[in-house]
Formats: structure tokens, sequence, C-alpha cells
């Protein structure tokens, strides 16, 4: 006989997990297929003449679900005893945990009966009964009595069948067109379980075949002093796909939590990120809630950088064959081969821009050949500048789509390739300037005009990275009240600046230094350390009045209290080409480097030669220059560097 078997909960609750997607409730009907250890799960369904369903029947070959389990899970929410375990039978990786996943089937009709049959301990008899839930009647749920069938009748397994079928929500899930999205969302499980098939009357989804390429990545975090490990697996899909997804996933690749990719991409992708402790948030209600862990959006971040890496690598790859067509055609920009990392780096960068112009832009390649080669000549010369260059000649003279031009953009600001034909180019740029100076400071046939405040000041206050990264310019060719000024405002903040200037006589503070540099930031218990920096003109040699003008300089900053002094220490340079025979008793002191003249509490003095700021800098890029095979331009190239960038600075003649 049977019986009824009341759910002990609020009709609205229930009713709010019936409401889903026909994806969604289709999705959680094969997902409980799986977790009973099912290796086929067949999908059947009737369309009828007015263009909807008869019928849906999900039935499969797993273990079925026991008699007195059933009715505890259908008399109450959250009684699965997946809730407490992990594991399958067999050792698969659960999926589901509260026994929800039966409610959401009544998304796709209104009436549904649920079949098993299954083993008792012991038993190779099968026993069945069925389950029917009604829409209409959410609070029961009726069982048949049980029942056992006919020795070697049968086999173990669990049958939904749906009636009264909604037909937007059964389109959603049954529609061919939606096949590709179930594809995506079991393929990192199958991966890891390849023993069963999906079939939708008779064709079984084919899910290796989607796949046409894998990356993972594998990222050990500690997390409150326990180590877990996140696989992030990338799936590059054989067809495209509407929408790219991202999905959080344990260990296995079971996913529990889906959404948007989070970058632009050509390529169709998904980001699986997988990991034990994924496991545990979904176990403990932590994945659905607004305002994610921040470990996980810690490791999502991360992932988007890996995709995009991955995107870029890939591209390039398949630009191989269109950039021999290029080069083929004489309109390839780069003639002479890379001769380090930087240049090999940049081609890269091209070569897929080219890549995205030629898929994107249909009748691109209809233009002439002379067409063709001014337009990638715009774009190599947009690479060598920066992202915004090349953005302006995606959009105004190539007009590439917007989509499609903001996703290329974003793959090469976002990827390291980017950040290092940036620094690259800044270092070499940086060592060719280096070069120049040198010359038209000790070379009195290049720099005989150069000027103390007409040239070179100019230079050092745009390239302060001369005497450290860690500086920055804080003033420059003001008297030294104003730099007092200017140090309690701009890098101490204080807003009584103005005060603390008129708290006493400024007559002290009338003299002017050519450059002041603020470090950028503290070193600790170390403090801050500030550049005072006295310039002379090439052909000017430093004797005792040059030496008297910079100690004038420490002495007024030192003795004045309204100067920091705790934990602020101020270091005055007169920067010279070389120094008359009457300084060298003070340029050798001994315990102190060449050029330290003075040393005080909070304070130093030094008389450097230009030659030593240009070593020390070099010194500081060439290691880099040199792990990476960057060839330096010869002097003159060097000399045109300085030209082209100071021209403007520098002596006409130059």
């Amino acid at each position: 006989m049977s019986k009824t078997i009341n759910l002990a909960v609020e009709r609205d609750h229930i009713e709010s997990l019936t409401r889903a997607s026909g994806m969604t409730a289709l999705t959680e009907l094969i997902w409980n297929s799986l977790d009973a250890d099912s290796t086929e799960i067949n999908i059947s369904y009737k369309s009828n003449k007015l263009g909807g369903y008869e019928y849906i029947f999900i039935k499969d070959n797993g273990h079925g679900v026991d008699y007195d389990k059933a009715q505890k899970v259908f008399g109450s929410i959250g009684g699965s005893e997946k809730k407490f375990k992990t594991q399958s039978p067999t050792g698969r990786q659960y999926h589901g945990k509260e026994g929800k996943g039966r409610y959401k089937s009544l998304s796709l009709g209104d009436l549904v009966t649920f079949t098993s049959n299954y083993k008792s301990n012991g038993d190779n008899q099968l026993s069945q009964f069925t389950i029917n839930i009604d829409r209409n009647h959410l609070a029961t749920s009726t069982f048949s009595d049980l029942k056992k069938l006919p020795k070697g009748d049968g086999q173990t397994g669990f049958q939904v069948e749906i009636l009264n079928v909604s037909n937007k929500q059964a389109t959603e899930a049954l529609d061919k067109k939606y096949r590709r999205d179930l594809e995506q969302k079991f393929s990192s499980y199958y991966i890891s379980y390849p023993d069963f098939s999906i079939s939708f009357n008779g064709a079984v989804l084919d899910f290796q075949s989607v796949i046409k390429n894998t990356f993972e990545k594998r990222l050990p975090i500690n997390i409150d002093g326990t180590n877990y490990l996140f696989t992030i697996k990338i799936l590059e899909w054989n067809f495209n796909i509407e929408k790219k997804k991202t999905y959080l996933c344990n260990a296995k690749g079971v996913p529990f939590n889906e959404g948007n990719l989070g970058i632009r991409s050509s390529i169709p992708l998904s980001i699986f990120i997988q990991s034990d402790y994924i496991e545990l948030l979904h176990r403990d209600n932590k994945l659905d809630i607004e305002g994610l862990d921040p470990n996980i959006i810690e490791v999502q971040n991360e992932s988007k950088k890996i995709a995009r890496e991955y995107v870029r690598t890939r591209l390039h790859q398949y630009s191989g064959q269109y950039i021999n067509q290029l080069k083929n055609e004489g309109v390839y920009p780069y003639r002479d081969k890379a001769e380090s990392v930087v240049e090999e780096s940049k081609r890269q960068v091209f070569d897929i821009v080219a890549l995205q112009v030629h898929e994107f832009l249909p009748n691109f390649d209809e233009q002439d050949l002379k067409s063709k080669k001014l337009t990638f000549s715009l774009i190599k010369e947009a690479l060598e500048k920066d992202a915004d260059g090349l953005r302006r000649i995606l959009a105004e003279v190539i007009e590439l789509p917007d989509n499609k031009r903001e996703e290329l953009i974003e793959i090469l600001e976002e990827t390291s390739l980017s950040n290092i034909i940036d620094a690259m180019t800044e270092i070499k740029n940086r060592l060719n300037l280096i070069n120049g100076l040198e010359q038209i400071i000790y070379d009195d046939k290049v720099g005989g005009d150069v000027k103390e405040r007409k040239h070179l000041h100019k230079i050092v206050i745009r390239e302060t990275w001369l005497f450290g990264d860690q500086y920055t310019l804080g003033a420059d060719d003001i008297t030294l009240k104003n730099v007092l000024k200017s140090y309690l405002r701009d890098s101490l903040k204080r807003e009584d600046f103005q005060e603390i200037v008129d708290s006493e006589s400024n007559e002290n503070l009338t003299t002017i230094p050519d450059v002041c540099l603020w470090q950028q930031y503290s070193l600790g218990s170390a403090g801050k350390e500030n550049l005072v920096i006295e310039l002379k003109k090439p052909n000017k040699k430093a004797g005792f009045d040059e030496k008297s003008q910079i100690e004038s300089y420490a002495s007024k900053v030192t003795n004045d209290q309204r100067f920091p002094k705790d934990k602020t220490r101020w270091k005055f340079i007169l920067l010279v080409k070389d120094v008359k025979p009457e300084l060298e008793s003070s340029m050798n002191q001994k315990n102190r480097i060449y050029g330290h003249i003075i040393e005080g509490d909070n304070y130093d003095v030094f008389i450097f030669p230009w030659g030593r700021v240009l070593t020390e800098a070099k010194i500081r890029h060439e290691f880099i220059k040199d792990k990476l095979n960057i060839n330096l331009q010869d002097n003159q190239k060097g000399l045109d560097y300085l030209r082209a960038k100071y021209k403007e600075y520098l002596p006409d003649e130059f």
C-alpha cells in the first residue's frame, strides 16, 4: 500500500527550490546520477505536434536509492547523506550535498515520478519503488510499496519521468544548441572520471573531441596555517562558445559554482579552479554568499593572469602560417633577425596583432600590398611606444571592432610579455641615455657648448633614476625657503607647512640649489634620505669655491630646525666633471668613499665626478641587460637617442 511522506517545511520555501532554468534542473539530475556511480545516463524525450514535449525521461545505471534512505531524504530538506560523505561507493567525489536537486526537476514539468532499482545488502534480487511529487502538492511525496523484482530481471539504477512538461524550461535543457554548455560543465569531471556517458535520444555527448587543448598550473597557498593546492586548469574548446566561464571545483574537477570568465578572449576556453579548499567552502555554504572568500578572489585573479598568458601564447602559435605569408609578400615590417629577448617579444606581440587584424577584418587581405605594408608599419611603430598608441591605430586606421580591439589590448597589457617589453625598452633607453651623457660630458668636441642650467639641469630633472629609482623630483631651481615649503607640503603632507615656514626668519634660505630629490618611501628604522644636488657645466672643474657652495647648502639646511632631522638624512652632492688638485686631500679621506668630504649626524656632503654617477647607474641596468641579451647601440646611436629625446634642451649645433 502506498504511503504519503510530509515535508515539514513551509510551502514557499519548497516552491523556491523548484525555480530553476531548464539547464540548471537537467544538470542537477545528471549530477545525481553521477553521484550514484552511473556509467550510462540516457535522456530521452518526445516532441508533440504543437512544438512542445510529451515527456522527459532521465535514466541511469547507478546503484539506485535505498527505500528507507529515500523516505528520510524526501521527508526533509538537507537530509542527503552526501552532506556528511564526500565520496560515492566507488570513490567518485560527490557534487551534491543537501538533496535539493530533486525539487529542481519540477521546473521541467509539474508531475515527476522517480523510480529506484537497488540491491539490499547481501541480496542479489532487486528491490523497486516509485516516488511521485506534484507541483500542486509540494508538501507531500507519495511512495509506492516496496516490491521485489523477479530474480534476474532489471538492473540497478534510477529513472526520472517528467510529465506536464514546461516547454520553455524543457527547450533550454534539450535543444541541441545548448549541448555545448553541458559539455563545458562536465568536461573537467570527465577528465577525472572518464567512465561515463550522457546521451540525448541516443546521441552521445563526446567530451574527448570537444577539448582542443588543456593547460594547467598549480598554486600552493597557505591559508590559516594549512597548505592547500589550487590547480588552475584551462580547457580550450574545439567549438565557439557564447558564454565563457570560470568554474570553482573540488580537487577532482566537480564544479560547485560558476561565473563569467573575467577576461576577454577570442579563443574559446573555460577556467576550472580546483582545490579541496573550495570543497570545504562549498560544504559550509560559503561559495554562494555575496562577498566571496578573499583567498578564492586572490586565486581567481591569478587564474585570469594565467589565462591571458595562455591566450597570448596560443595566438602566437596560430599566427605562424599567416606571418610566413606576410614575409613572402614582403609586407612584414621586421627584416633582420631578432637579436635579443626584447626584440623577439616585440615580434610576438606584433604577430598576435597582425593575426587578429587578419581574422576579424575579412576585407583587410584584399588591400594592395602597399596599403598593408603601411598598416603593419604603423602597428610596429605603435608597439614601440605604448598601448594607447596601438589602441588609436586599431580604432582610427584599421577600424577593428570595439570588442575585438579591447580584447586585444587587454591581452597585451595584462601579460608578462607586455611588461617585459616595457621594462626592457626602458632599460635600453636608459643605457643609451647614459652613453650619450658620457660623451657630452667627457668629449670636449661633442659637449663643449653644453651648459649647466640651460642643458644638463633640464635633462637631470627628467631622469632622476640616474641617482636611484627610489628618488623622485622634489624641487628644482628654487630658494631653500621654497625647498623647505615643498618638502613639508609635498613629501611630508603637512597641512601647516606655511605656518612652519613663516615661524622663523628666512633670510639665510635665499640661495638656490639646482635639484632636490625626495626619497619616495621610508626604509623602516633608517627613515628617508633626500638629495640636494648642485650641477656644474662639463668644462668646469671644482675647486675651493664650488666646495664652499655645497657646504653652505648643507650648513643652512642642517642648522635650520624647520628642516626635519628625525629619521631623515640629507645628502648634498656637488656634481662635476673633475676636481682641481687643491681638493684631492678633501676627496680622499680615511674610512670614506672617494668624494665624501663631510659626515654629520644626519647629513653627508659629497663631491662626485659625473663618471661615478653614470657608472653606478650603468651597473644597475647592465645586469638585467646582460641577462636578456639586449644589444646596446653604439656611441653614435646613443647620441642620436639623446638628441631625439632632448632636442629642445641641447645646443642647436649639438
